[in-house]
């Protein structure tokens, strides 16, 4: 049985929160990884999966307590407000988290040898190891990697396989740094 709260206006856009996760997990579900043979991938990590999932479990988790349960304390509408906001919030997370791991996935961010490739609005861009310049942590949290042409690249350091890259680049493109201690990579 519904609870008295809720309106047929608040249960859409409940529903749509969930419409939308749902749409997103079959988008990922359904769309197949890029494969490049031969190559190393970087791709979505676990920790995006799992913030996802997660996100999204936690929304639902909320959605049926706000729906079916209810609360009997005196505080009882401010609960179930608190709880509509976390199903937003929660949701909103979830949707962010698959759109994310969407655009790592369109990157097609991968090396082979010292040739780095990835995908940017549409195009491909290449660049060679040797080419680094300097990196960088993003406002984001991301690594960023500077080309000497001025190219950026963002790395997610939660993906799988992007520690692997950037020990590939530092030993690559600074050899005798690595060594001494005043590596200036």
């Amino acid at each position: 049985m519904l609870q008295s709260y809720v309106t047929p206006l608040l249960f859409a856009l409940v529903a749509t929160v969930h419409i939308i996760c749902a749409v997103i997990a079959v988008m990922l579900l359904l769309a197949p990884m890029p494969q490049f043979p031969g190559w190393q991938v970087v791709k979505p990590g676990r920790m995006h999966w799992v913030s996802f999932v997660g996100s999204w479990a936690f929304s639902a988790l909320m959605t049926w307590i706000w729906l079916f349960v209810g609360s009997a304390r005196y505080d009882a509408k401010s609960q179930m407000f608190y709880a509509l906001l976390l199903i937003g919030a929660f949701g909103a997370g979830a949707a962010w988290s698959g759109f994310y791991i969407r655009h790592l996935r369109r990157t097609a961010l991968r090396w082979l040898g010292t040739e780095i490739r990835w995908q940017k609005m549409g195009r491909e861009i290449s660049q060679e190891m040797e080419d680094f310049d300097a990196c960088r942590r993003g406002l984001d949290g991301s690594l960023q990697m500077r080309f000497r042409d001025g190219t950026i690249l963002k790395l997610d350091p939660q993906a799988q396989n992007t520690v692997n890259l950037v020990i590939e680049v530092f030993e690559t493109a600074c050899p005798a740094d690595i060594a001494t201690s005043d590596a200036s990579c």
